[in-house]
């Protein structure tokens, strides 16, 4: 009987750990690394595709119409929690306000979540962003060969 009272907790806990989606040591709270374009804000889409960011570990960066940005996330992932975004400064800018949307957005987000291609950043406004590049930041392979030639 000894042993079958070691079983029941042993098979518990193994149970829960298996219910565990997320790697253990997963910085990235089984989010991707990666680069993305912003395709969607709250329930609207975005016409252009010069929003990007990129999602590592300790926080987020990227490009807007106007500046570049990059902000510390506090708390683990795929909980969310930016310090005051920091961005290269440039005010005069005629896609100020679709920027300035977004960056609100972006601070007040709390989770992001990844599924089916797609990262979603929650918060009052949902954020929806794509993998990938935008065209005119994309380089092919020939082209990084190259160099500066």
């Amino acid at each position: 009987m000894p042993s079958l009272r070691l079983a029941a907790p042993i098979l518990a806990a193994m149970t829960l750990a298996a219910c565990n989606n997320q790697p253990a040591g997963d910085p990235m709270g089984g989010l991707p690394a990666n680069d993305y374009v912003l395709v969607g804000i709250g329930n609207g889409t975005v016409p252009l595709r010069n929003i990007t960011l990129t999602l590592r570990p300790e926080g987020v960066s990227g490009r807007t119409p106007c500046n570049g940005y990059a902000a510390r996330n506090t708390v683990p992932l795929p909980a969310v929690a930016f310090e005051t975004i920091q961005t290269t400064g440039v005010t005069n800018c005629k896609d100020a306000a679709i920027e300035q949307r977004y960056l609100n957005a972006l601070q007040q987000a709390n989770e992001m979540e990844y599924f089916g291609g797609v990262l979603r950043i929650k918060g009052p406004t949902w954020l929806i962003f794509e993998s990938g590049r935008p065209a005119d930041m994309a380089t092919d392979a020939l082209s990084q060969a190259r160099g500066n030639q």
